[in-house]
C-alpha cells in the first residue's frame, strides 16, 4: 500500500538538520565535562567561571567534528539512502498505479466499443431473421393458396369430365331401351297398354340413371367447393 503522506528525502533532510543542533549541544556538554573531569585533579586557578578557556574549546571543537563524522557514516547516509529507495518507491508505485488506472480505463472503453458492436450485430441478426421469417411465411400462404387453386381446378376438370362421362352414359342407356323397345315392338304386335307399359318401364329406368347422376354430381361439388 502507498502512503501519499509518506515524508519524502527533502522533509527527512529538515528534520536531520533540526536534530543537529540538540545533538552538538549534547556532544559539548560531553566534552566539557571530559575536560572538567580531568582539571579537577589539576591545581585550581583563581579564574572564574565564565573565564575562556583554549583547551576545552579545542576539545569541544574535537568532540562535536567526531560527532558530526559518526553521524554521517552511521545516521545520515544510511537514513538518506533508505529515503531515498524510499520515495523512488513511493514514486515508481505512484507511476503504475496511473499506468494500471489508465490501462484500465482503456480496456473499459474498448470492452464498452466491444459490447455496442456486439449489440448491433445481434440487432441486425434479429431483424433479418424476423425479415426472414416475415418472406417464409408469405411464401407458404402464397404457396398454400396456389396449391389449393390448383387443386381446387383439378377437381372441377375431374368432376366435368365425370358428367360429362355420366352424360355420355345416360344417352348411350337410353339408345339403348329405344332400341331394346323397338326390338320388342318388331318381334310381336303390341297393344296400346304394352306400349304404354313398355315406355313407363323405360322412363322408370332413365329416371333412375338420372337420379344417380344428380346424387353422384352434388356430391361432388359439395365436396370441392373452396
Amino acid at each position: 500500500m502507498v502512503w501519499k503522506d509518506a515524508p519524502t528525502g527533502s522533509r527527512w533532510l529538515g528534520i536531520i538538520k533540526v536534530l543537529v543542533l540538540p545533538l552538538a549541544i549534547v556532544g559539548l556538554l560531553a566534552g566539557a565535562g571530559v575536560l572538567v573531569a580531568a582539571e579537577g585533579h589539576a591545581p585550581s586557578n583563581e579564574e572564574g567561571p565564565l573565564s575562556f578557556s583554549l583547551d576545552l574549546a579545542v576539545w569541544s571543537l574535537v568532540v562535536f567534528l567526531l560527532l558530526l563524522v559518526v553521524l554521517r557514516k552511521l545516521a545520515w547516509q544510511p537514513m538518506l539512502e533508505g529515503l531515498r529507495r524510499r520515495e523512488e518507491h513511493i514514486r515508481r508505485a505512484l507511476q503504475e498505479a496511473e499506468q494500471a488506472r489508465a490501462e484500465a480505463q482503456r480496456i473499459r472503453e474498448q470492452l464498452q466499443q466491444e459490447m455496442q458492436r456486439v449489440g448491433e450485430k445481434v440487432r441486425e441478426i434479429l431483424d433479418e431473421a424476423r425479415r426472414d421469417a416475415e418472406r417464409t411465411a408469405e411464401e407458404i400462404r402464397g404457396r398454400g393458396l396456389a396449391e389449393v387453386q390448383a387443386e381446387r381446378e383439378r377437381l372441377l376438370r375431374e368432376l366435368a369430365r365425370a358428367r360429362d362421362q355420366a352424360l355420355q352414359q345416360l344417352w348411350q342407356e337410353s339408345v339403348r331401351l329405344a332400341v331394346l323397345i323397338s326390338q320388342k315392338t318388331l318381334r310381336r304386335s303390341l297393344s296400346e297398354e304394352d306400349h304404354r307399359r313398355l315406355l313407363d318401364e323405360a322412363l322408370a329406368e332413365l329416371r333412375q340413371h338420372s337420379e344417380r347422376y344428380e346424387r353422384e354430381h352434388a356430391a361432388l361439388v359439395g365436396n370441392f367447393q373452396p
